[in-house]
């Protein structure tokens, strides 16, 4: 039976988003008023004006049978935060749900994309979109999962190397077709609902970073298919959640948080072993990159003290810090 009226519940979290959060329900009024679709917004205990906006964008639009919104007191991360949209959602018995993050903007047929493939594949069980820029410029939606070769690849960052393993770099080439990836950004995927709540959502030990790759991992052990759609495309302001990766704001220390998750996703997934092989190839080839860049010159855009910090947050790093 082909997907004609999926009711689809849009989950998105928010945390200090005052700056893009009123763009964002502009570009989703449209959608959310047709019966298909409710908005869920989760917010992490904003210290800013967000709930405040959204709570009045809300009454000016008439959109209270359209939007719910759920104030947490303090702020549980972005896999939690979504798992608790997640968790409200099943009241209204969604056959779909999308995660949609706050600072992006959604076209008139972004979501319409993702339904007709799941409509026409329905051994599709999550489906995700396209980035772009504000230069239209597009980014993949779909990656691979982190393994040796790609951390050698983002490390040494050698454009012939991207060239000749062009089948084993991090990030997919978007293909003109739906295509499948291993994992999905959490910018913007719409997921089965059984599906998400089968694998009883996102790790909740993630605060933030890394949850996703996670959460698709053990999709793909679980048997789910993970595929990725060109036509389907979000405006997405890089960075405009955390920072991180803003290029205009100079270049921050990366959170410990983001250390943590990663560590967590290596050891809960692929053991010990595999995480101190991965950390030593690692730092192996960024600091030849680092030679690389003194000698040729070039831009070096590493955060500060991340050797450092990859070092502390290692297997045998967090073993010598507690003894």
């Amino acid at each position: 039976m082909s997907i004609t009226h999926p009711q689809v519940a849009i989950i998105t979290v928010t945390f200090n988003s005052s700056d893009f959060i009123q763009d964002y329900l502009e570009a989703l009024t449209k959608l959310i008023t047709s019966p298909i679709y409710r908005l869920i917004i989760v917010d992490n205990s904003s210290s800013d004006d967000t709930c405040h906006i959204i709570q009045k964008y809300i009454e000016q639009h008439q959109l209270e049978a359209n939007i719910d919104i759920i104030p947490l007191s303090n702020n549980i991360g972005f896999g939690k935060g979504c798992n608790t949209g997640a968790e409200h959602a099943q009241q209204y018995s969604p056959s779909h749900l999308w995660f949609l993050n706050p600072d992006t903007r959604v076209f008139e047929d972004t979501g319409k994309h993702l339904l007709d493939t799941l409509s026409h594949n329905q051994q599709i069980d999550f489906i995700g979109s396209t980035l772009v820029n504000e230069h239209d410029i597009a980014r993949p939606g779909g990656f691979r999962f982190p393994k040796l070769i790609n951390v050698i690849l983002a490390e040494t960052k050698l454009g012939i190397l991207d060239k000749l393993l062009k089948h084993h770099t991090t990030a997919i080439p978007i293909a003109h077709q739906p295509y499948q990836a291993d994992w999905l950004t959490g910018a913007s995927f719409i997921v089965k609902a059984k599906c998400f709540y089968q694998l009883k959502g996102f790790d909740p030990y993630y605060f933030l970073y890394f949850e996703e790759v996670d959460l698709f991992y053990r999709a793909k052990k679980s048997g789910f298919s993970v595929w990725a759609s060109p036509d389907s495309k979000v405006f997405h302001i890089s960075g405009a959640s955390t920072g991180i990766n803003n290029h205009k704001k100079a270049i921050k220390r990366r959170p410990t948080y983001w250390f943590e998750s990663r560590r967590h996703y290596y050891l809960s997934n692929h053991g010990a072993l595999y995480f101190i092989v991965v950390d030593i190839l690692l730092v192996t080839c960024h600091l030849l990159w680092r030679l690389r860049a003194k000698l040729q010159k070039k831009e070096d855009d590493t955060p500060p003290y991340f050797i450092r910090d990859i070092i502390r947050h290692s297997f045998w790093g967090k073993l010598l810090n507690r003894q």
